[in-house]
């Protein structure tokens, strides 16, 4: 294995070090100014390492490696051992992970503070509440980026994305080199995995939203409690003035969304005029402000996630015109309640949340029968399986149960689990092969009806058994609508 390189550091002192890391340097008798950094085996040693304690690895254990290979300096969660040379720099951190993302930012010159960065983060609709903020923002005249779970785009380039939250090294690179593009602002959609593992450390909000708080992640965070306190902690990034946006739920009848600002306790609020499958027509009204948008999803959680975007984008100074062209006139987001052909929708919902939340704006849609494909993924939370069959046998007349990406679980013992979810089992068709259940759906579809293919939205692979397979719910939909002619 060939090593790569780390990245450059701009000639950091001991000291520099220091104040960097909030730590005084141990156990060093010598000077030295170091000028790269790795924290990956893969990488060449570089004048300094930072020791991360990662999920499969500890990259404690190539302390004696990196010294060897020519490390001048260590930084790591464990005290210095005692035959440490005198020459070797330690610091001794409590997270070698936010120390490394501090790290990141120093090195590409701190491109967050010359930025207006924004976060978004909750359950679901962070991909599209992200790129409503941007198209606000674009709107508004500044020269603005994104990074989602779908795509991103940095200095004006847009690429696919491979994960929702880079590692803070990647960040920082990309933040640097949409600013020296002539880049004004940035949206992230950070996930809980990313806060917990403080790959937005460094980087503070210019104002922050939550979007829904749900059940997901649970084979990570444990419980619900500790997957939201992960999620409500971006509040401690923003910045003095920034707003940090949270969901208010069920308080009114009044309207469909709400949110209030937890920095200022401003309370934003969203009421329907009319709705119909390809757009929403509603008033979003905020403190001093009243504005009238034709957003163009049919989706009440789609309405939720403009608000939020709006209450952000308004918060920071962005004026309600800008608000109202954003919204109207932003791209939607692929694989987010995207309409495929009349009354046929793929869309990305995973969760029990987001799965309700489509379903239950389908239904009032709809004048035929509601039918939703989906199943679960494989290696995650069990637990919300039957939840998602619980919420597709409230809100479906017929439910076509199949994989999603199976990873290496039973695929039959996964659908097992969501079917002890549904009571009415008449209502179920199971095909274990995602290709032919949405064959079959679409062959019972009949005008007037809808149908959801939920779970993978943008994703163009299955995973089963470590392998990635092309798979496009949206490809398989118009190569059968196009061969049976339902178009």
């Amino acid at each position: 294995m060939v090593a790569t390189q780390g990245i450059p550091l701009p000639s950091l002192s001991n000291e520099d070090l220091n104040q960097i890391l909030g730590v005084s340097v141990l156990s060093c008798s010598q000077k030295f100014r170091f000028k790269s950094m790795a924290w990956d085996s893969r990488q060449s040693a570089g004048d300094l390492f930072v020791a991360i304690n990662g999920i499969s690895f500890d990259g404690h254990q190539l302390i004696k490696e990196k010294i060897a290979a020519g490390a001048q300096g260590i930084v790591a969660e464990i005290e210095p051992p005692q035959d440490l040379p005198k020459n070797i720099s330690w610091w001794h951190v409590q997270d070698s992970r936010k120390e490394l993302a501090h790290l990141s930012h120093e090195a590409y010159g701190s491109p967050a503070s010359k930025l207006q960065v924004y976060g978004v983060t909750g359950t679901n609709g962070k991909s599209s509440t992200v790129r409503w903020l941007a198209s606000i923002l674009q709107s508004a005249g500044l020269k603005t980026g994104w990074m989602t779970t779908v795509d991103r785009c940095v200095a004006s380039e847009i690429s696919q994305s491979s994960c929702t939250t880079a590692p803070a090294t990647e960040l920082a690179e990309a933040l640097n080199r949409h600013h020296k593009s002539g880049g004004q602002a940035m949206v992230l959609e950070v996930s809980s995995h990313a806060i917990h593992q403080s790959r937005v450390a460094g980087i503070s909000w210019e104002a922050a939203g939550v979007t829904q708080l749900g059940r997901d992640h649970l084979d990570y965070h444990k419980t619900v409690d500790a997957y939201h306190r992960v999620k409500l902690g971006l509040q401690s990034s923003c910045k003095t003035d920034g707003a940090f946006l949270v969901p208010v739920e069920g308080e009114s009848d009044s309207y469909e969304s709400a949110f209030e600002d937890r920095l200022g306790n401003n309370r934003w609020t969203a009421q329907v005029e009319e709705r119909n499958l390809k757009v929403t027509h509603a008033v979003l009204s905020g403190p001093g402000v009243s504005l009238k948008v034709a957003l163009p999803r049919p989706g009440k959680h789609d309405l939720s996630n403009a608000l939020c975007a709006a209450a952000m984008a308004y918060s920071s100074g962005i004026s309600k015109e800008a608000i109202q062209k954003g919204l109207e006139t932003g791209e939607l987001v692929e694989g987010r309640m995207e309409q495929i052909s009349p009354g046929i929708f793929v869309d990305y919902a995973h969760t029990p949340d987001a799965l309700q939340a489509v379903l239950t704006t389908c239904r009032d849609l709809c004048t035929g029968s509601l039918r939703v494909v989906f199943g679960c993924g494989g290696d995650r939370d069990r637990g919300k399986r039957p939840e998602m069959g619980r919420v597709a046998d409230e809100a479906a007349d017929v439910i076509y149960l199949t994989d999603d990406n199976p990873r290496s679980e039973n695929p039959s013992a996964i659908i097992e689990d969501i079917v002890s979810g549904v009571r009415d089992r008449d209502s179920i068709r199971i095909s274990s092969d995602r290709r032919s259940a949405i064959e079959t759906a679409l062959s019972d579809y009949r005008q007037g009806d809808i149908l959801v293919i939920a779970g993978k939205g943008h994703e163009k692979t299955q995973e089963v058994d470590g392998v990635f397979s092309p798979f496009s719910d949206s490809e398989v939909i118009l190569e059968c609508l196009g061969q049976d002619g339902l178009a």
